[in-house]
């Protein structure tokens, strides 16, 4: 049995037998791809790039600590950064705040009380936005609407309500950073009390009100007389260990009491940490294809959508027709 041929010329044929039929489905389909649009309300782009700032030029925090292991802090924010602002812009959290900020449950006509209309305000939103991190580690993000003031002023919401977050979040980190460390501030408080209330009991019953820690480099050798007093040997060793281990709660004392000071100088509206590279602005012309475009594409479909049709009709009658 033949299999019969099936080339580029018959289907040339099969297009000149159907000539009339596919032009006239053609035609109809390109003026309703055309009617479709001009009834279609248009929907308008809004798009936005935003870098954003190393958090650790938020408050000042390690940048003015002077120690050996002090590093340059880059200006913008890592990759890491970056991974987390974008995790946080596509939250349900931002876009929760978002919908009821930008008073988009009346724009597209929902009650925010009834289930459905938030699940539908929520598919909505999450099929107008759109965001990407560029290779250049900033992060371009997009909304649609078909109003393209609300879709301009509903993406700048949305990048400042991400940013307010972010920077509430750090802040709330270092509030407790400095909690952390003022309870420990208090403890060093106690304790150093206890060493002063000590050492001075000592001094007053041995009787030296010499400086006898080492440690400060300033004790002359001999010049604690012991004429006169009892135990003098003895009562210089107690106070020596004892100026040596609040000297050393002293210097740590001072030290958490900087860090927490360095803590108290930051607020969650002291720096924007996200910054517009091109600033989202009312789009002028509307997203998609337009009126000549999106007629030619639905003459194109139809077109390939006959040619096939009607050359796999012919094709199964041509292979009936062999088997017989």
């Amino acid at each position: 049995m033949n299999t019969p041929t099936f080339d580029l010329v018959e289907i040339v044929k099969v297009v000149q037998r159907n000539f009339k039929t596919i032009a006239g489905i053609t035609i109809a389909a390109t003026l309703l791809g055309a009617v479709s649009h001009l009834i279609k309300d248009k929907e308008y782009t809004a798009n936005a790039e935003t870098y954003m700032l190393n958090p650790m030029y938020g408050d000042r925090n390690n940048i003015q600590r002077h120690t050996e292991n002090l590093r340059f802090v880059d200006y913008f924010g890592t990759e890491g950064d970056v991974d987390k602002a974008m995790t946080m812009i596509e939250s349900k959290d931002v876009q929760d705040s978002v919908l009821i900020a930008a008073d988009l449950y009346k724009a597209w006509q929902l009650d925010p009380a009834k289930p459905k209309d938030r699940l539908a305000a929520e598919q909505r939103y999450k099929s107008s936005f759109e965001v990407k991190r560029t290779e250049n580690i900033s992060i371009m993000c997009s909304f649609t609407d078909t109003d393209p003031e609300r879709a301009a002023k509903t993406l700048d919401m949305i990048v400042s309500v991400t940013d307010d977050k972010f920077r509430k979040y750090i802040a709330k980190v270092k509030v407790n950073a400095r909690e952390q460390i003022l309870g420990r501030t208090k403890m060093l408080e106690q304790q150093i009390k206890v060493y002063t209330d000590s050492l001075a009991r000592l001094r007053d019953q041995y009787k030296i009100y010499d400086i006898l820690n080492p440690t400060r480099e300033n004790l002359i050798v001999g010049s604690v007389s012991g004429a006169g007093k009892v135990n003098a040997g003895e009562g210089v060793e107690k106070i020596q260990n004892l100026e040596t281990l609040k000297d050393q709660l002293v210097i740590a004392h001072a030290e958490l009491s900087a860090a927490a000071l360095e803590f108290e100088t930051s607020g969650s509206d002291e720096v924007k940490i996200l910054h517009y590279v091109s600033t989202p602005k009312p789009p002028v012309k509307a997203s998609g294809l337009g009126l000549v475009l999106t007629a030619l594409a639905c003459a194109f479909g139809a077109f390939f959508f006959c040619v096939v049709l009607f050359a796999l009709t012919a094709y199964i009658k041509a292979l009936a027709q062999t088997e017989r």
